[in-house]
């Protein structure tokens, strides 16, 4: 009888102690933030972004390591103008986008046949044709659903492309290969590239480039022509990401101290 008491006795402790485990996981768990992948995921974005602007901020400081009587320093204006809108990354259709900006370069690196330049462009007059959309009672058809398009509207803005690096080959050519990439972000007055609610005014934007320099005989002047990949997006800072990928051509003239 005391044995079975006993033992009895001991099951109902073990059970209680494994509730009470039960009841402990489950309070911490309901008490825990829930964490969401998406931001966590920006927020890594954000740091790595930070370390490499770091980075081109202290390369484009340091003294260039280049070849006696070469120039290290260009300045630039150039235009840019959209030719189509491929669905690389992005999903949006039928859109024109255009571009005057200003270009600082510094040398980074600059061997007799390559060169390396940390680049920083300012972009004052930006513009994109896009739909206008107003609201439908049904739109099965078309994208986005619920709008309905009506017209036509132009939406300027202006940006900033902070982290930029460029190649040049052929250096000691008047006739020189460029590839390019730069990073940084748009302000419009409406959202773009879908004016709808949900659309975002602010977006990120990234590009890669490839084109040619055309110098004068002392190195001092150049023409640029360029094929630019550029890609617009609010960076899923919504649930709705439609962006947008361009096909851009550009003109540029520079001049190098």
């Amino acid at each position: 009888m005391t044995n079975k008491f006993v033992v009895g006795l001991s099951s109902l402790v073990r059970g209680s102690e494994l509730q009470l485990r039960h009841n402990a996981k489950a309070l911490h768990g309901a008490l825990a933030p829930e964490v969401d992948p998406r931001k966590s995921l920006h927020q890594a974005h954000g740091q790595i972004l930070a370390f490499v602007a770091f980075l081109l901020a202290a390369l484009a400081l340091a003294p260039a390591a280049r070849c006696q009587g070469d120039t290290d320093t260009e300045f630039g204006i150039w235009g840019g103008y959209s030719v189509g809108t491929p669905h690389l990354i992005g999903i949006t259709s039928n859109r024109q986008f255009g571009v005057l900006a200003l270009r600082y370069g510094h040398s980074i690196y600059d061997w007799s046949n390559v060169s390396l330049q940390y680049t920083l462009a300012i972009l004052p007059i930006e513009f994109i044709s896009q739909p206008k959309y107003l609201a439908c009672t049904t739109n099965p058809n078309k994208f986005p659903t619920g709008f309905c398009e009506v017209a036509r509207e132009n939406v300027y803005g202006g940006g900033i492309n902070p982290l930029g690096l460029k190649l040049n080959f052929r250096r000691q050519h008047r006739f020189q290969i460029i590839g390019a990439s730069t990073a940084g972000f748009i302000a419009s007055q409406r959202p773009v590239p879908v004016d709808i609610p949900g659309g975002t005014q602010f977006n990120f934007t990234f590009d890669f480039q490839a084109g040619f320099q055309l110098f004068n005989s002392s190195h001092s002047r150049a023409w640029t022509l360029a094929y630019k990949y550029q890609h617009i997006s609010n960076g899923y800072r919504h649930d709705f990401n439609p962006g947008l990928d361009l096909h851009m051509l550009s003109l540029g003239y520079s001049f190098f101290k």
